[in-house]
């Protein structure tokens, strides 16, 4: 192991580089603090510029704000709208998509009910672009017009329950309640469906049920969404290069490695962007950044 002692004057030294670190931050950052500050430079230079260094590259790697998303109050409503506004004006316009879903997402975590965003859902989920974002968001609003069908079907499975005191064995014996744009899911696909038994108590049978899409047969329903927070994703990704292109090694928390190009899957999730020294995921509940 290796260790340093550091002197009465290389101690006040260090004292001065947050003030340093406060700079804006570019590429040559770290080369223009260094030679800007050269009597930081002495007998503990290398010391010093190596701080230097790792700090300011460590700045680099910022995730920008909009992409942050739990429980919202009501009354907190108007103001992350406006945050998310403020917070993505430096990005690049072919994120603009992705800002205005985001603040979709944010009016659905205040529980705004789904007669007031579902519009809104449906023109991502039904357009066209073959782009990264593009791709990355129709699904996400896939997944969301899924919740909205699941809680229409909801409708139908619990009149049957008050009348029946149990959840129907199939979908079919409460197929004339359902709506007709939610007999399928958003994909074509039939819906899985099944009855089970509350946690611990196996002997009540079908008093709980069980829905999702083929695609995500445990998607989250609309109120679990309002209820959770966003997880946390121990993801280590590097910059890599594919054929000229930019590609991502990532690397999740199973130890499972992949490496994408934007529009590719990890996991549950698609990456929809690679920007500075970050990138911008979508999963099937929100959007989500992590830096590299």
């Amino acid at each position: 192991m290796c260790s340093i002692t550091l002197s009465l004057t290389d101690r006040r030294m260090i004292g001065k580089i947050p003030s340093l670190l406060s700079l804006p931050f570019s590429h040559s950052s770290h080369a223009v603090l260094i030679s800007t500050h050269r009597h930081l430079m002495g007998r503990s230079g290398l010391l010093f510029a190596a701080i230097l260094l790792v700090s300011a590259i460590g700045s680099h790697a910022a995730v920008p704000d909009p992409w942050k998303l739990g429980p919202i109050a009501p009354s907190e409503l108007s103001a992350r709208l406006a945050a998310v506004d403020r917070e993505s004006s430096p990005l690049p316009l072919s994120l603009r998509p992705a800002t205005e879903f985001q603040k979709i997402l944010v009016r659905i975590a205040a529980a705004t009910p789904s007669a007031e965003w579902r519009s809104d859902v449906e023109k991502f989920a039904k357009a066209t672009g073959e782009d990264s974002v593009s791709k990355a968001l129709r699904e996400l609003a896939l997944c969301w017009e899924a919740r909205v069908r699941m809680q229409e079907i909801d409708k139908a499975l619990r009149q049957f329950y008050r009348q029946s005191v149990r959840f129907p064995d199939r979908l079919d014996e409460v197929k004339d309640a359902i709506p007709a744009n939610a007999k399928t899911d958003p994909w074509g696909e039939a819906w899985v469906y099944k009855t089970a038994a509350p946690q611990g108590f196996s002997n009540l049978a079908k008093q709980r049920y069980q829905l999702g899409p083929t695609r995500y047969p445990q998607l989250s329903t609309i109120q679990e969404f309002i209820r959770s927070t966003p997880p946390v994703r121990n993801w280590k990704i590097s910059a890599r290069d594919v054929g000229g292109a930019k590609a991502l090694e990532v690397r999740t928390s199973d130890g499972k490695a992949a490496v994408v190009q934007a529009g590719g899957k990890v996991a549950d999730a698609t990456l929809a962007y690679i920007g500075d020294g970050w990138a911008l995921f979508a999963d099937t509940d929100r959007l989500f950044a992590i830096a590299f």
